[in-house]
């Protein structure tokens, strides 16, 4: 497999790719890793975790420019990548050492009587995970991290676009003293043999996946009964009231919405603005995304890099397009060139089109002035996805009301939809996914409850 340089597409790395033979290898490799892992004692998993961790940290320059490079995110957004997977690694790490039980009153009910229970978490088997593009080591991070620390083996499949940070990973998590074969990495395209022989084999216990909808569901079909996470797509809203700091939204809201070319599942979509501060923090907005600079991603100046592949920025570009003929106007952006897709603002967007309704997963976000609290709450629920939303207010009781009436799985409050500390449960509803991501949540979803009853 190639893996080209995103902004000058040339070949920066190749890496071989798995054959199926090689597959069932890695297979049986896990189940013995597995069968090793599962009774490590837990301050041996903490120490070779904090290796990787160190390691990480030691390497982030080095680990910056290879995301730089296979992803096209700007390296200032990259090296803040790298260091969340030390942090990440770190987070996992402390979290294998509280991995805890409790007991159970069975005294709750006369045929509970002269009974005690507890119950404990035992790690669930091999796991398998897939990973995406747009955060291609800490999102691996996001899986491992919490699989070695539950005392399971990993077989991970990177994104055939962005494979190099994960196996890179590998080669750190390698040399940490775990048992042979606690993690792997298969490197192979999207929904081949490959990764349909891991999908459909019984021996898998839980697989995690971070990806699209569509991509989902077409993996729960193929894979049928197991433990399933899946933290899937978003359109973010962020609702900015009148009492708000409009300096302070402005220069987040921005932020939020071009990071990473808006490759991101938390991207600040759909900017609702209360009619009375609209103009300004229109102007605002569009003064700020007007000085953003386009460019090469390993330049320390750089905003807004290419897109992770031109046909995502055509795809992008289309969405626009179809928005404008339909009434919508950009106020700075809307254009194209290769893989880049300039920091887009529009406004007017039909609630009906593709553009509001789905995920853009690019660099655009719209501005929509809304008349009073109620439509606001309405437009932010108006779509398929409810992953994380931000509203920036004074007013406590309207804070509150948010919180109780936006149907996301995080709501921020003074902040927009981009914001993830990672030990934070992380998921949303609707069709933002399955379960949690975040270190002790992850471990939750990796682990099986067994319980204890002593009869006296």
């Amino acid at each position: 497999m190639i893996v080209k340089n995103k902004y000058s597409g040339e070949q920066y790395v190749e890496l071989k790719d798995t054959s199926i033979e090689e597959a069932k290898n890695v297979l049986r490799n896990a189940k013995k890793a597995f069968q090793v892992m599962k009774d490590l004692p837990s301050f041996e998993r903490y120490e070779s975790l904090l290796k990787v961790s160190r390691e990480l940290e030691n390497r982030r320059e080095e680990f910056a420019k290879i995301i730089s490079n296979e992803a096209g995110k700007p390296i200032k957004y990259s090296r803040g990548e790298a260091r969340r997977a030390s942090i990440t690694m770190l987070f996992s790490a402390e979290e294998s050492k509280r991995i805890y039980g409790e007991t159970i009153p069975m005294d709750v009910e006369s045929r509970g009587r002269n009974r005690f229970a507890y119950y404990n978490r035992v790690p669930i088997g091999p796991v398998f995970s897939i990973t995406p593009f747009n955060d291609p080591l800490n999102l691996v991070a996001h899986k491992v991290g919490p699989a070695i620390a539950a005392g399971n083996s990993i077989i991970n499949k990177p994104a055939s676009l962005t494979p190099y940070s994960g196996f890179m990973l590998n080669e750190v998590l390698n040399k940490s003293g775990l048992p042979e074969n606690a993690m792997q990495t298969v490197i192979a395209s999207g929904g081949g043999e490959v990764t349909n022989f891991f999908l459909n084999s019984d021996d898998i216990k839980k697989v995690t996946f971070t990806g699209g909808v569509e991509a989902a569901d077409r993996l729960i079909k193929k894979a049928g009964i197991k433990k399933y996470s899946m933290e899937l797509g978003s359109n973010s809203p962020v609702i900015v009231w009148n009492d708000a700091d409009l300096d302070i939204a402005a220069e987040a809201i921005v932020d939020a919405a071009m990071e990473s070319q808006g490759q991101n599942c938390i991207h600040s979509q759909r900017i609702l603005i209360h009619k009375d501060v609209y103009h300004n923090l229109s102007s605002m907005l569009v003064e700020r995304v007007a000085k953003l600079k386009v460019g090469n991603p390993l330049e320390d100046s750089t905003d807004v890099g290419p897109m992770i592949a031109e046909g995502e920025a055509i795809r992008v570009e289309k969405a626009v397009n179809e928005a404008v003929s339909n009434g919508a106007e950009v106020l700075v952006g809307g254009k194209r060139d290769g893989r880049f897709y300039y920091p887009t603002l529009i406004k007017n967007v039909k609630h009906e089109l593709g553009l509001w309704h789905n995920e853009i997963f690019g660099p655009v976000s719209i501005l929509q002035p809304v008349n009073n609290f109620e439509e606001a709450i309405t437009m932010a629920n108006d779509v398929p996805y409810g992953l994380q939303a931000g509203i920036y207010t004074h007013n406590l009781d309207l804070a509150m009301k948010a919180i109780q009436m936006l149907d996301f799985g995080a709501v921020l409050i003074n902040d927009t939809s981009d914001f993830r500390v990672d030990v934070m449960p992380f998921g949303g509803m609707k069709l933002s996914g399955l379960g949690r991501e975040g270190i002790r949540f992850a471990i939750e979803e990796m682990t099986e409850i067994k319980l204890a009853i002593f009869r006296k």
